[in-house]
């Protein structure tokens, strides 16, 4: 069991920092934020694989925040996993 857990602990942080950082840069993106600034469009661009439905939620509906987090966190979990497979695959080989 150990050591299934200490294998799954590396895309446990890439995807829990790339997706946090697509995260931050979704809740940066009007000028009314409190982290606005030019580096948001940095990060939606690094990130977008994981921020392109938050990005067109957050388009549509500006005042919420609550279901983008929502969005971010079930990315999260898809990209953990993608990242799990992606990993078992060429760990095979």
């Amino acid at each position: 069991m150990i050591k299934y857990l200490k294998k799954r602990k590396g895309p446990f942080f890439i995807a829990l920092i790339y997706v946090s950082i697509g995260t931050l840069s979704v809740c940066s993106i009007y000028p009314d934020d409190p982290l606005y600034s030019d580096w948001a469009t940095v990060g939606l661009a690094f990130t977008f694989p994981v921020t392109i439905v938050s990005f067109g939620y957050r388009y549509a509906q500006g005042d919420l925040l609550y279901p983008v987090f929502i969005i971010q966190a079930i990315m999260f979990v898809l990209t953990f996993f993608v990242l799990i497979s992606i990993l078992k695959t060429t760990h095979k080989k």
